[in-house]
């Protein structure tokens, strides 16, 4: 079933601004793999953690927002689980309005 998610992406701090880019472009090829539609991608940027994560203080955040099926959720998860230049993720399905 295809429904609307969000997706936010926290990124080492220790990859520069580009390469934090970079890596959320990646994100979102593996997404566009698996059958995502990639509506729009927020930028925050560099921000500091509410609270350290592996030692760290500060990350990068990304914010995607996509149409894709449910099922491809899960195997998605699991890429993003091995990445070492992922700190966090979240995925959460939107209302539908």
């Amino acid at each position: 079933m295809i429904k609307d998610y969000e997706l936010m992406m926290i990124f080492s701090p220790k990859l520069s601004a580009e390469k934090a880019d970079a890596a959320n472009e990646a994100a979102l090829t593996i997404l566009r793999e698996a059958g995502a539609e990639i509506i729009k991608t927020d930028a925050w940027g560099k921000r500091m953690l509410a609270y350290p994560i592996d030692k760290h203080l500060e990350a990068y955040y990304y914010v995607n927002y996509m149409k894709m099926d449910s099922l491809a959720v899960k195997a998605i998860k699991q890429q993003f689980n091995i990445n070492e230049n992922v700190i966090r993720h979240m995925f959460v399905a939107r209302d539908e309005k």
